[in-house]
């Protein structure tokens, strides 16, 4: 009886411990989402004033944030979710739109921004580059917000527009891109205090990094694939060969 009520006091004070920091995290927590939100307004700053908004994003503190990047990601990931699936049927790819496969597509909007930061970075480590993983993955991130905003703008006119008008939505999107890209790379000679002909350099060197990066991870999971299906048809045969 003295163990288990022992045993039962011992549950209560772990229990009103893990209360009590989470309690505690509670106000830390609201007080860093407000900081994060808060920095990621900077981000409109930046669509008029690239280099010197880079350059505070990288070296002012009450600037900085790598957090309010990852989410700037995430709402471009969700924003080009929504606008694949909610455009006008005259834009729309209705039977790309039927086989959605949501995670998929998420990675796919991701993914690049995130192998262009660590194939940038592997490079840039060895041309002399002023930034981190940290700097260049958050720059890129505050970087892709014209993409954002201009698919926002197509959501809607994809329902007015009319197939004539098709150059319009057309213009849109491209000058997303151009923009957006544009500022990646100016975000990037910004960060590591490149001139613009070996930004360019780098640039080159980071997309065929970008390239060998994702061959040898498709290599890695067909390999890791093969050898998973090689031992659950090991399994299977024993099973089968024991029951026989």
């Amino acid at each position: 009886m003295e163990k288990a009520e022992k045993k039962s006091i011992n549950v209560s004070k772990i229990l009103s411990d893990l209360w009590t920091a989470f309690k505690g995290f509670l106000p830390k927590l609201w007080q860093g989402t407000k900081t994060t939100v808060k920095r990621m307004g900077y981000a409109f700053y930046i669509l008029f004033h690239p280099f010197d908004g880079f350059f505070d994003l990288k070296n002012d503190p009450k600037r900085r944030s790598v957090a309010g990047g990852v989410l700037w990601l995430i709402i471009y990931a969700l924003v080009d979710l929504i606008r694949f699936q909610t455009l006008g049927y005259l834009f729309a790819n209705q039977a790309a739109q039927l086989a959605l496969n949501v995670p998929v597509r998420l990675m796919t909007a991701i993914l690049p921004f995130v192998l262009w930061a660590v194939s940038n970075w592997c490079f840039s480590s060895l041309m002399d580059g002023d930034g981190k993983l940290s700097d260049i993955f958050m720059v890129t991130c505050y970087a892709i917000l014209p993409i954002t905003i201009c698919n926002l703008i197509q959501i809607p006119l994809s329902h007015f527009l009319s197939s004539s008008e098709a150059s319009i939505f057309a213009f849109i999107g491209s000058l997303g891109m151009i923009w957006g890209y544009a500022y990646v790379f100016l975000a990037m000679i910004t960060v590591h205090q490149y001139s613009v002909g070996k930004g360019v350099g780098t640039a080159v060197l980071t997309i065929l990094g970008m390239a060998v990066i994702a061959f040898v991870a498709i290599l890695i999971f067909f390999l890791l694939q093969q050898v998973s299906n090689f031992f659950i048809e090991l399994g299977t045969e024993i099973i089968f060969r024991l029951n026989e």
